[in-house]
């Protein structure tokens, strides 16, 4: 059996540089697919296209035009350069109705002999074994219905928090090992932060976000039944636009990647 993220996230190759993807109603949030579906898709044709084993996906950014409503899109992707380390590669998701994300990636071979460091310390939370899971009857977008939430970090939406913060232990209901489509799809599987400040419903919709990755993916040791940490903070908000600040982490501590997202408060 396919993983339900995996089937979501493949798409068919036509002819090169070009693919179709089928987006459905179970993985919606709001009018579309949410943007870990669509990012995900991009990201996995820019990677079957690129081909090179040892240049993983470095930073990926997405921009999200419209929404990606059920039905078929055509992806297309393109290299723009390939140099002796680093490739630069760019991909458009259009549908009939016209462009539904523009992303780009750079993926980067191993630079040896050169400076190392991590000064990034990993929240304190309980263990995933000791935070409960999410009921499944919770109010929640269509999609969450395809992963685990184990919420332990700030308040939950629309609880009019003082601080705009929240995340928790998260991972794909069918097991599958972690990639990096798969983790773009976790960084933006959690409600926004923003909306742990708002008393009362208010709908939001990501507009762009960038992943810089930290590690190759697959990791070695990542087995397909994994938990993951997932953090998010948002520290500004105004116009009808926040941002948001977001980790993915290991059980043991190991910072696999990190976004920046751009919301938009809907009215």
């Amino acid at each position: 059996m396919t993983a339900a993220f995996l089937a979501a996230t493949t798409p068919e190759p036509l002819s090169p540089g070009r693919y179709r993807i089928r987006f459905t109603s179970p993985w919606y949030q709001g009018r579309g697919a949410f943007g870990g579906v669509v990012a995900g898709a991009a990201l996995r044709a820019l990677e079957h296209h690129v081909g090179a084993a040892g240049r993983p996906v470095r930073s990926f950014t997405a921009h999200f035009c419209s929404p990606a409503v059920e039905g078929e899109a055509e992806v297309l992707t393109r290299v723009e350069r390939a140099g002796k380390l680093v490739t630069h590669a760019t991909v458009r998701v259009e549908n009939a109705a016209g462009v539904v994300c523009v992303a780009s990636a750079t993926f980067g071979a191993a630079r040896g002999g050169t400076l190392e460091y991590f000064d990034v310390p990993r929240p304190e939370v309980p263990p995933p074994h000791e935070v409960p899971v999410v009921p499944g009857d919770v109010p929640m977008p269509t999609f969450c219905q395809f992963f685990e939430y184990r919420f332990c970090i700030g308040a939950a939406p629309y609880s009019g928090a003082p601080v705009a913060e929240t995340g928790g232990w998260i991972r794909p209901r069918d097991p599958v090992v972690l990639d990096a489509p798969l983790c773009v799809g976790l960084m933006d599987a959690y409600p926004p932060s923003v909306l742990s400040r708002v008393e009362g419903f208010q709908a939001a919709a990501s507009v762009d976000f960038r992943v810089d990755f930290f590690h190759a993916l697959p990791r070695p040791g990542l087995g397909a039944d994994a938990h993951f940490l997932r953090t998010g903070r948002s520290r500004q908000a105004a116009g009808g636009y926040a941002e948001d600040y977001q980790q993915l982490w290991t059980e043991d501590g190991v910072l696999l990647a990190q976004c920046r997202q751009l919301f938009a408060l809907l009215g």
